[in-house]
């Protein structure tokens, strides 16, 4: 197809009305069976928000005599705090050049131009949203100790480098959004081509984790990032017990489903689905039918199924490679 100013002018419009429908089917934060707590600042001023939390509370006192006085034996005084959420700018571009758009043609151009930008964002948004609900920061990993969350996983000691999943509460974290995805065009007349740039501003919090004084509702899972890693420094199901069982321990709120989320990588997926197969230590007959049903579904289509406690979703921005150091 030949080019003209309409033409343009049809495909930036397709684009910007197919940007955020595709964003928010590739990112997977937020995602309210993750994150629970989600703010919309645009139209606002400042970059940042701040979300009140109440503080930890005990039982009350079960045993109160006649004439006693509650206050002092049962008090429960409410000391709120904070957690701050300050948003960050993701950025995406590419190039359409006229031949491209002659020789292409529109809709496969269009089709082409939303996916990156699109997909580009949106693990943008995943990547960092990770390392802040694992770390406290967007800053990239590089070693396990930066973790500051409980680790149900193998010892830091035993890894040469290992990939972090986590098992989380939907009252965990927060996220804020101050700018929708959004693109712009420019043409660049002497490159002959067309700039366009996607942008969306977000960021997220920890809001029930043990730096906020309270028990964290997060627990971290830090295995082998092998695929044929031996079983004692592989992902297993017994970690992820372990979080759930830490998560209700600490009256860690569920979804309305009743589950926790578990996020997990590539490599503890595999693990995962191997012990599930029989594969790496549990016979396929002690299982049953059910959980290799799981595995199948595990297998096939990425989504390992709401088995103990925990619904696990496969996803490729969770920090991986780290070191032990």
């Amino acid at each position: 197809m030949a080019t003209s100013t309409s033409g343009i002018s049809a495909l930036y419009e397709d684009v910007v009305a197919d940007l955020i429908p595709y964003y928010d089917n590739f990112v997977l934060l937020p995602n309210p069976s993750i994150i629970m707590n989600s703010y919309n600042i645009s139209g606002g001023l400042g970059d940042t928000v701040k979300i009140p939390l109440t503080n930890s509370w005990t039982a009350g006192n079960s045993a109160v005599g006649e004439n006693t006085a509650i206050i002092g034996n049962a008090d429960q005084d409410f000391a709120p705090t904070s957690a701050s959420i300050q948003v960050g700018k993701r950025g995406a571009a590419t190039l359409v050049s006229e031949e491209s758009l002659e020789d292409g043609g529109f809709e496969a151009v269009r089709n082409a131009v939303v996916t990156r930008l699109s997909r580009s964002i949106a693990q943008a948004t995943d990547t960092k949203g990770f390392n802040v609900l694992l770390s406290g920061a967007e800053t990239d990993l590089t070693d396990i100790a930066n973790i500051n969350l409980n680790n149900d996983g193998v010892a830091a000691a035993s890894l040469a480098t290992a990939d972090l999943s986590i098992v989380m509460s939907p009252e965990f974290a927060g996220y804020c959004v101050k700018r929708e995805p959004t693109v712009k065009m420019f043409n660049d007349i002497d490159s002959d081509n067309y700039q366009m740039v996607a942008t969306v501003r977000n960021g997220f919090t920890q809001l029930r984790a043990s730096a906020n004084t309270d028990p964290s509702f997060a627990r971290a899972i830090a295995a082998s990032d092998s695929f044929s890693a031996n079983s004692t420094v592989a992902a297993s199901l017994s970690h992820f017990s372990t979080s759930v069982a830490s998560l209700r321990k600490d009256n860690a709120p569920t979804s309305g489903s009743g589950f926790y989320m578990a996020v997990v990588t590539p490599a503890h997926e595999l693990a995962l689905a191997k012990e599930l197969n029989g594969v790496g230590g549990i016979s396929s007959g002690s299982i049953g039918s059910v959980a290799q049903d799981l595995a199948n579904e595990a297998l096939l289509q990425g989504l390992i199924g709401q088995a103990i406690g925990c619904q696990f979703v496969r996803s490729n921005n969770l920090p991986s490679g780290l070191t032990s150091t």
